[in-house]
């Protein structure tokens, strides 16, 4: 017990060590307590223990808690590293997005084919082989890239370059330079070229046609001007030539045919005969025209001797 002297007057105070301790103590357990309840209601220790699917890996660190065969994602698309599953990742290293064939993988054009896969990785409509064969030293076309592709002008896939008919008119390229169209006008064709419409094919079965057909015989103006410019002029031109010859010795023939057919005298028939000769040594005669007038000539000599022996033989025999 303490005494303390104030104004002359005398107090006292009491102090009790050991209560005063106890309160401290009670205040201390009790912010320890709901110090203690914070750290259980929040600390990731009591999260860890949650495991939904029961697969072994909490679900805090599960890429797929409600799945016990699925548990990691390592390149984040959505497609899980373990293998057999519906949801496997077929490139487990790389974060891509294919569903077709092959599930997470690079998919540049986002058509769910996977680009080691797709015949046209950047969708273009433009296959990679026919955008590498359009490809030179001086430009390169990129097959990842939709924007870089080469020209296609009638829009059929098919780059101009390697497009055989460039403008889809149903004529090839060829044809139409060599005719002199152009080969990027649908309305232009070697048909419609000179105005309106200056061809036809004529086709078996079908019978005449102006749309181009290459199983037909064509019959048209712009043939005939492109062969007589070029290579073919020289045996168009010997047509007629060919023809007034072919002609001529025919005619001939038919003449000697006739005359033939008139002789009644032994002596003109050798008249006949020596005029033959001589025309085929002049090749006024085609070979297998002599050789039928030869044979005439040998029949109505024959002939001829017949009667002279019917009208000459017998009376010689008779004096």
């Amino acid at each position: 017990m303490m005494y303390i002297n104030v104004n002359n007057k005398s107090f006292s105070l009491l102090i009790h060590k050991k209560g005063r301790i106890r309160k401290i103590m009670n205040r201390v357990v009790v912010w320890f307590c709901i110090f203690l309840s914070l750290l259980l209601f929040t600390s990731p220790i009591v999260k860890a223990q949650d495991d939904s699917d029961g697969d072994g890996f909490n679900d805090e660190d599960d890429s797929y808690p409600d799945n016990p065969d699925a548990w990691s994602d390592s390149d984040g698309d959505g497609y899980a590293d373990q293998s057999g599953l519906n949801i496997s990742d077929d490139c487990p290293n790389t974060q891509g997005y294919s569903h077709r064939y092959m599930m997470g993988c690079y998919d540049t054009d986002g058509d769910g084919v996977p680009d080691t896969l797709d015949d046209d990785i950047d969708g273009d409509g433009i296959t990679n082989d026919m955008e590498l064969a359009s490809s030179t030293a001086l430009k390169k076309y990129d097959i990842f890239n939709a924007d870089d592709f080469p020209p296609d002008f009638d829009w059929d896939t098919i780059p101009d370059i390697l497009d055989e008919d460039d403008d889809n008119d149903g004529w090839s390229d060829q044809i139409e330079l060599e005719r002199g169209c152009d080969t990027f006008d649908e309305s232009m064709t070697p048909f419609t070229m000179y105005g309106g419409n200056t061809g036809w094919f004529y086709v078996s079965g079908a019978g005449f046609v102006t749309d181009y057909r290459d199983d037909g015989a064509e019959f048209s103006l712009s043939w005939i001007l492109s062969a007589l410019s070029s290579e073919l002029i020289i045996p168009i031109g010997l047509v007629p030539i060919y023809f007034g010859i072919w002609y001529y010795r025919y005619r001939t023939f038919k003449s000697f045919d006739e005359e033939l057919e008139n002789i009644e005298d032994i002596t003109k028939l050798r008249e006949v005969e020596i005029k033959v000769g001589e025309a085929m040594r002049a090749r006024k005669l085609q070979a297998h025209h002599g050789v039928i007038l030869r044979n005439v000539i040998e029949t109505k000599e024959n002939l001829l001797d017949d009667r002279w022996f019917d009208n000459y033989g017998v009376k010689d025999s008779e004096e």
